[in-house]
């Protein structure tokens, strides 16, 4: 199956910038004016670093498996924990003129998208390069283990080999 992994630069950029400037100005009315701007971010929260609570809080934290969450110490006292929604994605493509016409899901737009190392191709590219799991059948594993034994036995150093070396 041709699934292939993209991340979208320009939406990365732009969650660099947002979080610098929260960074650099850290308070509720810039955090508030950072969450309005920008629709992927979906909660930010500063906490006092020594006593764990929290100095403010923008937006509602979520549940959802696709968000992304982060959390920085800025200072020694304040903490900035954020929830993004991703800027990773995947696709099924099964022509390279597809892939021209990809566009991102969070900002709709192509330019910046690329593809990326997908770790589906690593794990279901091609079962001659990889060892047997759990799941795979059970001629794949004796035949993975066949090949391993001769190999081993390809490799053995005999008793004569190793009496040029060692004197008795």
């Amino acid at each position: 199956m041709p699934l292939f992994e993209y991340e979208c630069d320009t939406c990365m950029e732009k969650y660099d910038k947002d979080i610098d400037s929260l960074a650099a100005k850290l308070n509720k009315t810039h955090a508030e004016k950072i969450f309005k701007g920008n629709s992927g971010i979906e909660y930010i929260e500063v906490t006092d670093g020594k006593r764990k609570k929290p100095k403010f809080t923008v937006g509602e934290k979520s549940d959802r498996r696709s968000l992304r969450r982060f959390k920085w110490t800025i200072d020694k006292n304040n903490v900035l924990y954020m929830e993004l929604k991703d800027f990773k994605f995947s696709e099924l493509i099964y022509d390279k003129e597809e892939e021209k016409d990809l566009k991102c899901p969070l900002c709709k737009k192509k330019k910046g998208v690329r593809r990326i190392f997908s770790t589906f191709k690593a794990i279901f590219d091609d079962k001659n390069k990889r060892a047997p799991g759990p799941g795979d059948d059970i001629k794949f594993h004796t035949d993975y283990k066949i090949m391993k034994d001769e190999e081993r036995a390809s490799s053995w150093v005999g008793q004569d080999h190793l009496n040029q070396y060692f004197q008795r």
